[in-house]
């Protein structure tokens, strides 16, 4: 009887243990609080550094004051996802050009450029644009920059050398050349 009353308890305890850890593991984070930490910054490798953060605890949500106003209509509800670990993303660079800015990965093509622009308040991400204009090949191993009328293309095109191509659904666009 002692045994399996000892048994029992050991049970008990892993259980809770296991327990623990996974909640342990989820900041309990509210709305409100995002909202104030979440904010535009003064550079553009610091409010990119925030996104970043989020995403390493495994929260995102897309109504922050350091998104842009379109993508904030996308909702306040907090997504918990699988966490992105610290330091996955590597090395980035900033590319600034008055009130723009690219954050791009000169070492790694699969990670797309992060759009950026300055207002009164710091700097927001733009992820609108970034959503709406890069689009990835099918393996994920490069990206395609979109041909149109918006300030990154430019500044893209003096960080890399870009070739002239087509996305697979047969839109014109630029891809880093090899």
């Amino acid at each position: 009887m002692l045994r399996i009353f000892i048994t029992r308890v050991a049970i008990y305890f892993c259980i809770f243990n296991w327990f623990s850890f996974c909640f342990a593991q989820t900041p309990q984070v509210s709305y409100e609080e995002l909202q104030r930490k979440y904010v535009p910054q003064s550079t553009p490798e610091a409010s990119y550094r925030l996104e970043l953060e989020l995403l390493s605890q495994g929260l995102y949500c897309f109504d922050l004051p350091m998104f842009d106003p379109a993508w904030r209509r996308k909702g306040s509800q907090i997504l918990t996802n699988q966490r992105v670990p610290q330091g996955f993303y590597g090395s980035f660079q900033a590319y600034i050009e008055g009130e723009y800015a690219v954050i791009y990965y000169p070492y790694d093509k699969s990670c797309g450029p992060v759009f950026l622009y300055r207002d009164a308040n710091g700097w927001i991400l733009d992820r609108t644009t970034v959503l709406n204009n890069i689009r990835y090949t099918p393996d994920n191993s490069n990206w395609f920059a979109h041909e149109g009328n918006y300030p990154y293309l430019d500044m893209l095109k003096k960080v890399f050398k870009l070739k002239r191509a087509r996305t697979g659904d047969g839109i014109q666009a630029y891809v880093i050349a090899d």
